[in-house]
C-alpha cells in the first residue's frame, strides 16, 4: 500500500495533497467505512489468527478471540495512532489482551 493517490482539497486545483493508500484506508476506517474494514480484515485476519492459535491451541476459542479483536478494531479505530504503532502491531496487541481475558 505504498502507491500515492492524488487528492485535491477544496475547489482550488493548485492545492494538492498526496496521500498514501494506507492513509486513505485509515481515513475511511475512522468514519466506519465497511468496505475499508473488509479490506483490513482480509489483509490481517489470517496472520492475527495464526498468532492467536499458537497461544490458545483451541480452534473455537481462537476464532472467538479473533472476532472479539476485530470488533474492537472496528469500535476503537479512531484511537489508533499510526505514528506510534504499525497497524499489525496494534491489532496484535488487542488480540493479546483478548487472549489474556479469555484464559483468566
Amino acid at each position: 500500500m505504498n502507491v500515492s493517490v492524488n487528492r485535491i482539497l477544496d475547489q482550488d486545483a493548485s492545492l494538492k495533497v498526496w496521500l498514501s493508500e494506507q492513509e486513505v484506508l485509515f481515513g475511511r476506517l475512522r468514519v466506519h467505512d465497511v468496505a475499508a474494514f473488509k479490506m483490513l480484515y482480509q489483509k490481517y485476519a489470517a496472520a492475527i489468527y495464526g498468532s492467536i492459535i499458537r497461544q490458545v491451541s483451541d480452534e473455537e476459542k481462537a476464532k472467538s478471540i479473533l472476532t472479539q479483536t476485530f470488533c474492537e478494531v472496528w469500535q476503537s479505530f479512531a484511537s489508533y495512532d499510526e505514528t506510534k504503532l504499525r497497524i499489525f502491531t496494534w491489532i496484535n496487541q488487542l488480540a493479546v489482551q483478548n487472549i489474556k481475558k479469555a484464559t483468566v
